[in-house]
């Protein structure tokens, strides 16, 4: 339960992109719960959301604003899996659709630029991601695999890059 309002918390302030202060203090939180609750949820102009466990409480805290990130650094010695890297490259794909809603969204405006920007380099992270992941299928020589890969997936990535060039040229900045 704690888990989702977290959860809820961090999806409104992202939404909303407000600089405030949370702190839950003092709640019980079982060790399982502590894998759910660190995760930062970041979003340019947005706040870096931070949920820290001590042995018995936790505390929600608005730590700083920052640059995006989707990216979770892998361990040392690990490469991670074909799901894995889906996985990663499906969440930079949803930020980057969100960026670009957003451009689109303030397209005549003074935050255009700036929302340009932040859905350019998402996108470029996305076709990064898209591209390693390709390259990892062909070193593996899963040849297969890397067939249902993209059945699956390159259409939504070339769909992507014609909805970031229709937002370039709607705002002018083609």
């Amino acid at each position: 339960m704690l888990s989702r309002n977290v959860s809820r918390c961090c999806e409104a302030h992202r939404r909303c992109r407000a600089f405030a202060v949370l702190a839950f203090g003092a709640l019980q939180v079982e060790s399982p719960m502590a894998a759910c609750l660190r995760r930062c949820t970041a979003s340019l102009r947005a706040t870096a959301t931070v949920a820290s466990l001590s042995s018995d409480h936790a505390v929600l805290s608005v730590c700083k604003r920052c640059e995006h990130t989707s990216a979770i650094a892998t361990p040392p010695g690990r490469e991670l899996t074909t799901k894995e890297q889906i996985d990663e490259l499906m969440d930079a794909f949803a930020e980057a659709c969100e960026l670009i809603t957003d451009a689109k969204e303030s397209v005549g405006t003074t935050y255009f630029e700036d929302d340009m920007e932040d859905a350019e380099k998402q996108t470029h992270d996305v076709l990064k991601r898209w591209e390693s992941l390709q390259a990892a299928l062909e070193r593996k020589g899963t040849a297969e695999e890397l067939q249902k890969v993209r059945n699956m997936y390159d259409l939504k990535i070339k769909q992507l890059k014609a909805e970031l060039e229709t937002v370039r040229e709607a705002g002018g900045a083609g």
